[in-house]
């Protein structure tokens, strides 16, 4: 394991030890009847891309990129809508290209331009598609890694959750 995955690692268990103390606040507030929308508290929270262990069992409801929030009900769509993202930015889209059949897994490409031998491939754009058939957690991960690898700044990108 690379010292930057580990770092990752940690990085999501200290955001997700955050998020939970700042839960407690809000609700906390929320007793008080100090939050303005009561509906967002009680049905939604938000967190950070990198929570990805976080996300396991859960269910989004949207992607929120700088700001701008994009309804989404299942994980694939929160793939779909971050990876439409990033191939807005040519130079991002060329980077993602040129991961094309390098991510493989066991059997068969992550990222490739052929569909043939996936098994619920996503259409990222015309000539490369994602693999999608993994749990929560791994697709996430899988994410995470592509961005990574393409050196994509995915700090401004919250997944909202059901809570």
């Amino acid at each position: 394991m690379s010292i930057i995955r580990e770092i990752r690692e940690k990085q999501n268990e200290i955001i997700t030890m955050v998020n939970t103390a700042f839960d407690e606040i809000v609700m906390k507030l929320e007793g008080e009847g100090l939050r303005e929308n009561p509906y967002e508290a009680i049905y939604e929270s938000e967190y950070p891309i990198t929570n990805v262990t976080g996300f396991k069992g859960r269910k989004p409801i949207a992607v929120k990129i700088r700001g701008e929030r994009t309804i989404t009900s299942t994980w694939k769509q929160v793939v779909k809508t971050v990876l439409e993202e990033v191939v807005k930015d040519e130079m991002m889209k060329q980077k993602l290209m040129g991961l094309n059949d390098k991510l493989l897994g066991k059997i068969r490409s992550r990222l490739s331009k052929d569909k043939k031998n996936m098994r619920s491939p996503l259409e990222v754009c015309e000539g490369l598609y994602l693999e999608t058939h993994y749990d929560t957690e791994t697709l996430m991960r899988l994410l995470l890694q592509i961005l990574e690898d393409i050196g994509y700044d995915y700090s401004n990108i919250k997944i909202i959750i059901k809570n």
